[in-house]
């Protein structure tokens, strides 16, 4: 129980220290070649930044990282490895999971998803009556639907293709019709994206794609699936398959095959570019030391903030249009991963765990909530997310002035009403740019800062009870299941 160690018992001691010391021997400013974290705005003293050092040591947190990495079972309840950096790991280095070398598995799926892609990208993918996909419709919610979102709109820049692409995730009756009554059913490709392939949204609106389809003999080239039940879509008829796997959570699945429709958008190369750089990341947080670690020190300082502050409402705001679903993509990653008042033994934890994450655009912000920031009564933490190259720009300096009024304050000492007290905790995170590289980076980063806490909270961060327990209730009230959608699938045949 982490409350028992004794550097934890040191923090609840020192944190009532709330100036940070002018003159501190720890360097707050971190940096990878991708990323750099400034946590000056955190309010540290020297004592409180080497007790949450000691904290990691005391919580054996090297230990656990490495058996992350090692494909250890370190989601406990469903008895399974989580490994996610696998998906972008080098695959000429073996891995093996239960016997079996899964990193020839994740070779397969990358030539699959290159094949595919170019294939779509370049017109050779032809549709039923022989004319080239104009459209690619993702079916798919959560996990599924989050981050191939972020990707496509963070990568905007990047996209080189005509292929239109488009999001259906919602059961609301005329989601479906919204999008997919202005396409063509002769040129419309839908990539049916469910890690378990029973998830009721996503069944749902297949339903309703082969009803608008309507030929059920030539569906071959106009649905592909991806999910860890590869066998049982190939008994739904579905004739290009492309797998995730067991030990990859839905919500860390982001460089795996569910987002096939963010490599359509960029293409192949610009994908791999995002592997490199989540890679880049992983072996950061494997091999650098805590003190100079950004997904470790980004993890302590939010344990500071949480549990030794009381500050669990952590608002994350980016400064660059191409982030703009990056908040969304982060609520998902962090809230469904440490959202758990049980530890790994089962018993309800006596401390607070993760964070409510909320935010969005810096200058929307400052349109809409910014006053609410500066003056309001409750506490909260926050995370200011900028790029480099933009610097100069109005966008970033907006970035600093948030951050210095948020932080510092303003005080008008001639207008009481003016005062704005600061004191937020906060950090700056700088990209170098909004690459794929830079953003593989920071999915990287932030997954494992996840995965920091949770291990120190001694939870679980990979399996998702609350979850599961209201698709159950959704099933229970719904007709949409696997006997209601049978019916509407044939065997798709040969092709692609």
């Amino acid at each position: 129980m982490p409350t028992e160690l004794l550097s934890w018992k040191k923090l609840q001691q020192n944190t009532q220290q709330k100036i940070r010391a002018h003159q501190s021997d720890f360097a707050d400013i971190i940096e990878h070649n991708a990323i750099s974290l400034d946590f000056s705005g955190q309010f540290l003293t020297s004592e409180i930044y080497h007790d949450l050092l000691s904290l990691a040591q005391e919580s054996q947190l090297k230990d656990k990282i490495n058996a992350l990495f090692q494909g250890e079972e370190v989601n406990s309840t469903e008895h399974r490895p989580a490994l996610h950096p696998a998906l972008r790991a080098d695959e000429a280095k073996p891995l093996f999971v239960n016997n079996r070398n899964i990193m020839a598995d994740v070779h397969e799926a990358r030539v699959q998803m290159q094949e595919i892609s170019t294939l779509i990208r370049e017109g050779r993918w032809l549709g039923y009556t022989g004319k080239p996909i104009s459209d690619v419709v993702n079916l798919g919610i959560g996990g599924s639907m989050l981050g191939p979102l972020f990707y496509i709109k963070a990568l905007a820049d990047y996209q080189d293709t005509q292929v239109k692409l488009h999001f259906v995730s919602e059961i609301d009756p005329y989601a479906f019709s919204r999008v997919c009554n202005k396409l063509n059913p002769e040129t419309t490709l839908f990539i049916v994206s469910s890690k378990s392939f029973t998830t009721p949204e996503t069944l749902s609106n297949l339903h309703k794609a082969y009803e608008w389809h309507g030929q059920p003999s030539l569906r071959a080239a106009h649905f592909i699936a991806v999910t860890a039940h590869v066998d049982e879509a190939v008994k739904m008829g579905f004739d290009t398959v492309l797998p995730i796997w067991d030990w990859v959570g839905g919500r860390y699945s982001f460089c795996s095959a569910i987002n096939l429709i963010g490599c359509i958008a960029v293409g192949y190369q610009h994908f791999n570019d995002m592997l490199l750089g989540a890679r880049s990341m992983d072996e950061h947080f494997k091999s650098q030391d805590f003190a100079v670690n950004l997904p470790v020190m980004l993890g302590l300082l939010g344990i500071l903030n949480i549990n030794f502050r009381g500050i669990n409402n952590h608002l994350v705001l980016t400064y660059a249009e191409p982030l703009e679903y990056f908040v969304p993509y982060l609520q998902q990653l962090d809230m469904e991963s440490n959202g758990k008042s049980i530890d790994k033994q089962g018993q309800p934890v006596s401390y607070d765990t993760g964070p409510i994450i909320w935010g969005g655009p810096g200058n929307q912000a400052q349109h809409s909530y910014y006053q609410h920031l500066c003056q309001g009564t409750y506490k909260i933490t926050a995370d200011l997310v900028r790029i480099k190259a933009y610097d100069g720009q109005g966008i970033n300096k907006m970035c600093q002035g948030h951050s210095h009024v948020l932080n510092q304050g303003v005080e008008d000492v001639d207008n009481p009403f003016s005062l704005i007290p600061g004191g937020i905790p906060l950090n700056n995170l700088v990209l170098a740019d909004c690459s794929p590289y830079s953003l593989g980076a920071l999915i990287a980063l932030y997954e494992h800062k996840i995965f920091v806490q949770g291990a120190i909270w001694n939870i679980n961060s990979f399996d998702q009870p609350g979850v599961e327990s209201a698709k159950v209730i959704f099933r229970r009230y719904s007709c949409v299941n696997m006997i209601a959608i049978r019916p509407y699938i044939s065997i798709l045949g040969t092709g692609h």
